[in-house]
């Protein structure tokens, strides 16, 4: 038999073969073949996803790690709207109340952000979102010349507010994809003003606080109180911040209605029900959580040490879940008494 071999090398000299693979490399170029185990471990430590991720990540990004991280942020949106639209209809009734007051301690936010279970309300990353996004409701009050003692701040102006080259609302779908639970950014409001002279002073206090990460924290109950007095020194201001804040405490616990006892008598006369008795309801009349007398009582000794006016003008208290209806959970031991039985 006559072997036929038939030659691949065209005329000019280079094998189709070899033109083939400088083509496929060609197509491949910016794309590594190999994860880089430095540069994978470092992407881990900057930011925890799984392993498989963080390799795909790398290999898409040539192991360029600042590229790898924009890679993952947006696989991370993608994979959260996802997720998102899959479970936008269930319950979150659990999640954290976040406060953050400005270094002035002229203007704080509060914020609610609703989870389905208290298992991710603990959750750092969690944690640290309902942080960030209470950080970022201070900017209306910071940039506005406005002085408010309260304003409720609409969800959808929020949600569109741009942090870190990201909006809100990518940094909720994002944390959804990442912990697979629906994740509602519910309300917010701002008190006080950014003017460091103003005579606005503000604390917050939030109750049964989970630490997230660089300082963060959130918990189940929060609150926020504004002074008004003639500020004139620093050492004044932080006095009047400490009160403040035991105030805001006091708010927490024991979810006054009303600041004076003249506010409680103008519901009383307009007919409203369920105000309940002032020493209860009404914040001045409350026996103060510190001692000392009544708040009114304490705010009056407070007037007189500082040589100035006292008042409270405002405050603000959330709880986690407040009017939504809690899912009908499932009692698995019932469940388990019933099949054996």
């Amino acid at each position: 038999m006559l072997a036929v071999v038939v030659s691949l090398r065209p005329a000019c000299g280079v094998s189709l073969c070899s033109a083939a693979c400088v083509g496929i490399r060609t197509a491949l170029r910016g794309y590594a073949t190999k994860v880089d185990i430095k540069a994978l471990k470092r992407l881990r430590e900057l930011n925890p996803v799984p392993m498989s991720k963080a390799k795909e990540a790398l290999l898409s990004t040539d192991n360029d790690i600042d590229q790898a991280m924009v890679w993952l942020e947006k696989d991370a949106i993608q994979s959260g709207a996802r997720k998102a639209e899959k479970i936008k209809n269930r319950a979150a009734s659990d999640g954290a109340i976040a406060v953050q007051v400005n270094s002035a301690l002229t203007a704080g936010a509060i914020i609610e952000l609703g989870c389905e279970t208290d298992f991710v309300a603990r959750n750092s990353t969690f944690v640290d979102l309902a942080s960030t996004i209470a950080r970022s409701s201070l900017e209306p009050a910071n940039h506005s010349t406005h002085h408010s003692a309260l304003t409720q701040i609409e969800v959808s102006e929020l949600s569109a507010k741009v942090v870190s080259d990201r909006t809100v609302a990518d940094m909720v779908t994002e944390t959804i994809g990442r912990l697979g639970e629906n994740i509602v950014l519910r309300r917010a409001a701002t008190m006080g003003s950014p003017d460091a002279t103003d005579s606005m002073v503000v604390s917050g206090y939030v109750h049964g606080g989970i630490a997230g990460s660089h300082g963060a924290s959130a918990g189940k109950i929060g609150g926020l109180v504004a002074i008004k007095s003639s500020v004139r020194s620093d050492e004044h201001r932080r006095t009047l911040s400490q009160l403040a804040g035991r105030l805001a405490q006091q708010v927490v616990g024991y979810s006054p209605r009303f600041i004076t006892v003249d506010e409680w008598k103008a519901a009383s006369a307009a007919g409203i029900e369920g105000i309940g008795e002032p020493e209860v309801t009404v914040l001045e009349a409350q026996q103060f959580l510190f001692g000392g007398g009544t708040i009114a009582e304490v705010l009056a000794k407070v007037a007189k040490g500082v040589d100035a006016p006292v008042e409270v003008a405002s405050f603000v208290r959330f709880e986690r879940g407040e009017g939504v209806e809690k899912p009908v959970r499932p009692d698995f031991a019932e469940e388990v008494r019933k099949q054996l039985s």
